[in-house]
């Protein structure tokens, strides 16, 4: 891939994976970059200059709406999933010394947006903004791969033999109106001058407060409605800062922040460096006394000699020079040939293998769909995404480079302030990321201070459960929450989306017993403590359960009852005729042999055991046994797509959860604790 595109590959090195390099996302060479983006830029030429014209006056939702996209002609009218859908570019230019880029060229730029209203309600509305991290990558992974109510379908597999997309389950805005935000300005759709990049924290807050104002003003009837700010990865960054942003401005008054929930994020370097080394040792990955802890452990010593100038939270960075070679000192133990090839493990899921130097960067598998879904012109063209001169990108290089963040302070110094101010923090991770591991947030959680405590003192870690499956723990003190999901990656709701869809449905406090028909719901607990849980699926309204993959456990027992019916009522034909019989014989029997006369029709219709149609009970039957093989049909089908994924697989097996490739061991994670 070097030589297709050009750049020399270099071992990625700690926040090379958090801001993800494009070029190695791409599965095609330049000239196909290039030429999607020429045509890009082709089309943009003739809107542009009308709709820099217009940058006083905003969109209305009108022009904002969404009707349909590729795979689905009629989203409003769905007719299992109906989802009303806004999406398009909002001006988000702060003023002059607020929000970089000052002059002429600053005041173009713009945040796009997509966003998908709540398919229902239960007791009132919520509103949920969502960031993706990188710096600079797009929340387009949030919407197509992990949270929102989409996914790519492969182009081998529809009709129009084009990548298009598909309603799923399990998406936050089943109960909540989510807005997924391309940020900062150049990231994604949204589009940013040349001299208009971002370089500190406080920028992108002023560029978002800028954003909702006018967002409130083109929707006004969600300004007031319970607000909620999430995201991953470097979006625990972002998130902090937006929110101590929005709660002292003025601009924004009586801003009903609810809470904040981010997950797999990079928060506080002083506590995540070291948690590197926690990880490695509890999941197995480097064993103390090795040559492997050795480097480790000096990686860290001197990581810990560059972080003791950092006494003071608010003169902290986010990055700290020398610290990185912490987590290459895990990762390092991984690069090795397999099968003739160079390979080295997954940093955003320790479960994986992917091709050296990418160790992560080609996944998760359906990327390559999305780059190809998000460069059709017709799919430009519905998400109104006019301005952005250049095809769109996962991770944006330049929106990185220029966000050095040289004067702001890592983002965990602000989370005892917002706590004190009465807004609730949820801390998710999955426990298979390495780069923003569960021990460093755990580590985290545990140094705050805050409501004049430390921690989460003597907060019991409850086990949680969906469905009487434990998913993961959480433990609340004092408005923190925090939660750890098993057998998820730096991407949970990529992996467990009806988890995370149970996690945030919690932590928003919503009250499914005020859903009216509510007849059926898989119940969520955390210990003994079990509360009114969730139904996920198109059959959710009517209150129906749900199997797994969407489809309802009630056309099984349709079928089932159906089966059973007409078995009933071939027993009770039967039932009949022996009697009739019987009757008849006796009867004949009586009048000394002679029996009725009959119809001559009679003898067309044979046998009335005969007239029964015994296909649609072979069908009824089938219906039964597909049923019941419905479950190990699914995982069968889902490990298959699994071991789809290109350039990786799995390596673990049932037991110690290690790499088995052609019976060789290739990664072994050591034991699991089996009791967490």
């Amino acid at each position: 891939m070097a030589s297709q595109i050009g750049i020399e590959l270099q071992a990625p090195s700690h926040f090379d994976f958090i801001a993800h390099n494009s070029a190695f996302r791409l599965n095609g060479s330049s000239s196909i970059a290039e030429s999607s983006a020429s045509a890009h830029k082709r089309r943009s030429e003739g809107v542009k200059n009308q709709a820099r014209q217009s940058l006083t006056s905003l969109p209305t939702a009108a022009d904002l709406f969404v009707p349909s996209l590729p795979g689905i002609p009629n989203l409003a009218t769905h007719p299992t999933h109906p989802l009303t859908l806004y999406a398009g570019e909002i001006p988000s230019y702060p003023g002059e010394g607020k929000g970089g880029g000052d002059g002429d060229t600053g005041k173009d730029a713009k945040l796009f947006f997509m966003m998908a209203k709540a398919r229902r309600a239960a007791g009132k509305q919520r509103l949920l903004f969502w960031f993706n991290g990188g710096p600079g990558c797009s929340s387009f992974d949030g919407s197509l791969m992990e949270v929102g109510p989409f996914r790519t379908v492969p182009a081998s597999e529809t009709e129009s033999g084009k990548v298009e997309v598909k309603l799923v389950e399990g998406g936050w805005e089943e109960y909540a109106t989510v807005v997924f935000i391309d940020q900062p300005p150049g990231t994604g759709f949204s589009y940013v001058p040349t001299n208009g990049y971002l370089h500190e924290l406080d920028q992108g807050s002023a560029h978002l407060i800028k954003f909702l104002q006018n967002f409130y003003t083109i929707f006004p009837e969600l300004k007031g409605i319970d607000t909620y700010l999430a995201g991953e990865s470097f979006a625990g960054q972002y998130i902090p800062y937006f929110a101590d942003a929005i709660l002292k401005s003025s601009d924004l008054p009586d801003f009903p922040l609810k809470g904040l929930a981010i997950g797999n994020g990079w928060i506080d370097p002083i506590q995540q460096y070291p948690g590197y080394v926690d990880f490695a040792y509890e999941k197995g990955l480097i064993k103390k006394g090795t040559p492997e802890a050795e480097k480790m452990d000096a990686a860290l010593e001197a990581c810990q000699k560059s972080m003791e100038q950092y006494t003071d939270p608010f003169k902290t960075p986010s990055n700290i020079d020398h610290c990185g070679e912490v987590m290459d000192s895990v990762t390092s133990a991984y690069i090795q040939e397999l099968n003739g090839k160079k390979v080295c493990m997954n940093v955003y899921d320790v479960r994986l293998v992917d091709d050296w130097p990418a160790c992560g960067m080609n996944w998760p598998p359906d990327l390559s769909d999305v780059y190809t879904f998000l460069r059709r012109d017709d799919v430009i063209t519905a998400l109104h995404a006019r301005d952005k001169e250049t095809a769109w990108v996962e991770c944006d290089n330049k929106v990185s480079a220029e966000l050095h963040l040289r004067n702001s302070p890592a983002a965990g110094a602000l989370l005892p302030g917002i706590l004190e101010k009465g807004v609730p923090i949820l801390m998710f991770a999955g426990t298979e990321d390495l780069i923003c591991n569960y021990k460093g947030i755990e580590r985290i959680v545990n140094s705050l201070n805050w409501d004049g405590q430390q921690g989460m003192g003597n907060a019991t870690v409850d086990k949680w459960y969906l469905n009487d499956t434990q998913v993961g723990t959480w433990q609340s003190a004092r408005g923190m929450q925090f939660a750890q999901v098993f057998e998820s990656s730096h991407m949970v709701g990529f992996d467990v989306p009806q988890v995370t869809n149970d996690m945030i449905m919690r932590f928003m406090g919503v009250d499914l017993s005020l859903l009216p028909g509510l007849a059926a719901q898989s119940s969520s607990r955390l210990g003994d403590l079990e509360r009114v849980g969730i139904t996920i699926g198109a059959g959710a309204a009517a209150g129906m359960p749900l199997l797994k993959g969407g489809s309802t456990d009630w056309d099984a027992w349709y079928n089932i009852i159906s089966a059973l019916l007409i078995l009933f009522i071939l027993l009770s034909i039967v039932a009949i005729y022996f009697y009739f019989k019987r009757k008849g014989n006796l009867r004949r029997s009586r009048l000394g042999g002679f029996g009725l006369p009959r119809d001559i029709n009679d003898d067309n219709n044979g046998d009335l055991a005969e007239r029964i149609p015994l296909g649609s009970e072979r069908v009824e039957l089938d219906d039964i046994e597909r049923a019941e093989r419905y479950n190990e049909d699914y995982l069968d089908q889902d490990n298959s797509r699994k071991r789809k994924g290109k350039g990786k697989e799995r390596y673990e097996d049932d037991h110690d959860h290690g790499v088995k490739q052609g019976g060789e061991t290739v990664f072994s994670l050591g034991d699991e604790d089996e009791d967490r």
